[in-house]
């Protein structure tokens, strides 16, 4: 009997936008294909993304689910049906890791529109070709879309985007599309003044009566859960960096000049991080951008907005402008990104600095506790040997040790063989040969009769610089330095306490602690906090939950307390 080869699909619209009947339309020509081919579509595993850009993968629920059923061993379907390669991935390195990670668990594709299945011998080539045809398509439509913008803000009109203080309205000029209905030539803001008032209140508050941006934000916080208003521009409640901006909203309420008549365009860039996808923003050099004059869109007045600017600049003096300049990156908090709030899902923080800095929910410290009530603050090294101690990371068997020390060896190997002096006599070599090309040319023309005073002091200088040429290329012959190892005991002395080693170097115990870990969820507890740690499925300590409760406010010489799930329910 033929076994019947059983297929998932796969659809996905990149935009709001766009119908979601467009979702409908991919699964119906998917059905038909795998019915054409004999194949039966198993309507439990039909995996969609709405509204989902294909340039960022790790958004995509759909497609992750999709994949991890994918990589199972019990793994339901054989095939994936998809309508287009473009509805995988926008790009080509994109497109080529899902093709190279589905055939080596012996699930592959078959797509639609360009006819390419994976068995193919020739499917990569083919999704190659393909990938680099969609990655142009976004770049072309991206580069034709700024054309079109720009062209409208150097008419007058708004460049799009949404300014909180403003609404648009369109222009007509009695232009119509090809049905008869009317087209706008474009967009012009208009004041909203509900909104205009809460930028004038939010900047009074700041320049003239001294309140901090979180003091500002519990403030409309509180009467937007009392009363409905203000609404924030984005989000359902407002935050600090509404007001001063972050890396993806650089600006912020109390540093956008369009209050005060300056309107700016092509300021920024977004730049796609192209291993986690993520977007940021980063400034354009001051020529590129394209200022104009509105006084019609003026809310602030010049001497509320110096205001500002002048509390600004004192807080920078005494130090508070870090907030801007903040890279988590080289956080020096081992647990920076790891924790989550119970309460609101938020990030855990430092929430307060310097020499007792204490981790607590960032939405109830941006926010106010009107957003999150989880008001808990955990000193930072209670915290962070709480959760060491649960791991119990520990690498004293001979077998772990020994493994380590090959590594470590091959690091060093791998150094050295970069920094060692070969390029020395590679480069000393191709002088020498100039040299000695340099020295046959002046021979030859001694011998054509150009006898010359300068020939022969040329002739003396090139023959004594091969000769030190050659001297060089000798002393470099006889280096041979030896390549550098260490012993097990070196490396089991650095790993005696993993737990200092990871305080001492955050930033790579962090990316330690990212291998191990999956995720901890931080959940108040009357006076306490529990920790539940949850590790990754494919780390070393596969699947293991772990819990650990850290009283919140410490008494002098107390220490945190370790307890098991039975314990926490006993």
């Amino acid at each position: 009997m033929v076994k019947t080869v059983k297929c998932s699909i796969y659809a996905r619209n990149s935009s709001p936008n766009q119908r979601d009947a467009s979702i409908e339309d991919q699964i119906r020509k998917c059905r038909e294909a795998a019915h054409a081919k004999g194949w039966e579509v198993l309507e439990e595993h039909i995996y969609t993304d709405r509204a989902k850009t294909g340039t960022r993968m790790n958004m995509r629920d759909g497609l992750k689910t999709m994949m991890k059923v994918a990589m199972d061993n019990n793994c339901p379907f054989q095939r994936i049906v998809v309508d287009d390669t473009s509805r995988i991935a926008r790009n080509t390195k994109d497109a080529l890791n899902i093709f190279s990670l589905l055939t080596f668990y012996g699930v592959h594709v078959y797509y639609v529109a360009q006819g390419i299945d994976t068995t193919h011998a020739a499917a990569e080539e083919m999704i190659t070709i393909n990938g680099l045809i969609d990655s142009l398509h976004i770049r072309n439509l991206r580069s034709e879309t700024f054309r079109g913008v720009e062209g409208q803000v150097l008419n007058g009109y708004s460049g799009g985007g949404r300014r909180y203080g403003y609404y648009s309205v369109p222009v007509f000029s009695g232009k119509v599309d090809i049905y008869g209905n009317p087209e706008a030539d474009g967009y012009n803001l208009r004041i909203d003044p509900d909104q205009a008032n809460t930028v004038i209140r939010i900047c009074r508050l700041f320049g003239e009566e001294g309140c901090s941006a979180k003091k500002i934000v519990n403030i409309l916080n509180r009467e937007l859960i009392d009363t409905g208003t203000p609404k924030p521009p984005r989000g359902d409640y407002w935050g600090v960096s509404t007001l001063l901006g972050n890396r993806k909203n650089f600006r912020g309420i109390l540093n956008n000049e369009i209050y005060v008549g300056k309107y700016y365009w092509n300021r920024s860039v977004s730049m796609r991080n192209p291993d986690t996808g993520q977007v940021c923003i980063r400034l354009k050099d001051e020529d590129k951008w394209i200022l104009s004059s509105k006084p019609d869109l003026r809310i602030i007045s010049d001497e509320l907005w110096d205001k500002v600017k002048k509390r600004q600049r004192e807080l920078k003096d005494f130090g508070h402008g870090r907030y801007m300049k903040a890279i988590p990156a080289y956080s020096t908090n081992l647990l920076t990104g790891l924790m989550t709030c119970s309460q609101c899902g938020a990030n855990i923080v430092i929430v307060s600095g310097g020499k007792f800095a204490k981790y607590g929910c960032s939405s109830n410290s941006n926010n106010g506790p009107a957003v999150c009530s989880n008001d808990i603050k955990i000193k930072k090294p209670e915290l962070e040997r709480a959760v060491l101690d649960a791991l119990d990371i520990s690498f004293d068997s001979e077998r772990n040790l020994d493994y380590l020390t090959a590594k470590v060896n091959a690091v060093l190997r791998a150094k050295f063989a970069q920094d060692r002096p070969k390029w020395k006599g590679v480069s000393l070599r191709e002088q020498l040969k100039k040299t000695t090309k340099e020295i046959a040319n002046f021979i030859d023309a001694i011998k054509a009769g150009l006898i010359s005073d300068t020939v022969k002091d040329q002739l003396m200088t090139a023959e004594k610089k091969k000769k030190d040429i050659e001297a060089l290329l000798t002393d470099a012959a006889e280096e041979a330095p030896a390549v550098p190892s260490v012993s097990s005991s070196v490396v089991g002395g650095y790993l005696l306490d993993i737990r200092a080693t990871l305080g001492l170097h955050p930033v790579h115990g962090r990316g330690l602690l990212y291998g191990i870990i999956n995720r901890i969820i931080v959940e108040p507890s009357d006076n306490a906090a529990k920790i539940s740690v949850y590790c990754k499925e494919n780390g070393i300590l596969a699947g293991t939950s772990l819990i650990a409760i850290v009283p919140a406010s410490h008494p002098k010489g107390r220490t945190h307390e370790l307890c098991t799930p039975d314990d926490l329910a006993a």
